[in-house]
């Protein structure tokens, strides 16, 4: 099975706005953002295709594979950063947003949920996606939830899968060969 993990376009968001599941839309650059990620994507049909049901996703699978059928995944939406989602990163309280930082692993934001919380997430959308033995499969995303699959599939902590960039338009291509063997190839960072 090979799965791509696509990273959607920019979002229209000011800088240092927290926007988690905040359902932004997309910035006037897309058309432009989007053509570049389609260049990079083979040309044989996916079996299957699924996005984030945020628009920043959703309109970039309609843009990217509009002749497929598209099912819109709850589980793979970006992290719930609860009461700190569109809030500006420099107005949150700065005790709280350390005490969240040095234990983001478990401890999730006010009325948000922890990166384990999303990585269960994503180990239940993967067991899904196992049990359908698709041979091709996209899936329109965050870097959340392609850090937390990279985790899986690079077998690192995830307190480490933070360091790699994961830019808006990355793509990822995994290929599983057996349970215990993944090649992962950065297409487009």
């Amino acid at each position: 099975m090979e799965i791509w993990l696509i990273r959607h376009t920019t979002p229209k968001v000011e800088k240092g706005i927290c926007y988690g599941q905040l359902d932004l839309d997309v910035n006037n650059d897309f058309d432009c953002e989007a053509k570049a990620i389609m260049e990079q994507l083979p040309s044989q049909k996916f079996c299957s295709v699924y996005t984030s049901p945020l628009q920043r996703c959703s309109m970039l699978a309609q843009k990217l594979f509009y002749q497929q059928t598209i099912t819109q995944e709850e589980r793979l939406k970006e992290l719930n950063f609860g009461d700190w989602e569109g809030m500006a990163w420099n107005t949150i309280d700065k005790e709280r947003l350390k005490e969240w930082g040095d234990n983001y692993l478990l401890q999730p934001p006010p009325n948000g949920e922890s990166f384990s919380e999303l990585m269960h997430r994503v180990d239940d959308f993967y067991s899904y996606l196992i049990s359908k033995s698709y041979q091709r499969v996209a899936l329109v995303t965050h870097s959340g939830i392609m850090r937390a699959f990279l985790t899986r599939f690079l077998h690192v902590p995830a307190s480490r899968v933070f360091n790699l960039e994961l830019s808006y338009g990355a793509i990822v291509r995994v290929k599983i060969h057996s349970d215990e063997y993944q090649q992962v190839k950065f297409i487009k960072g």
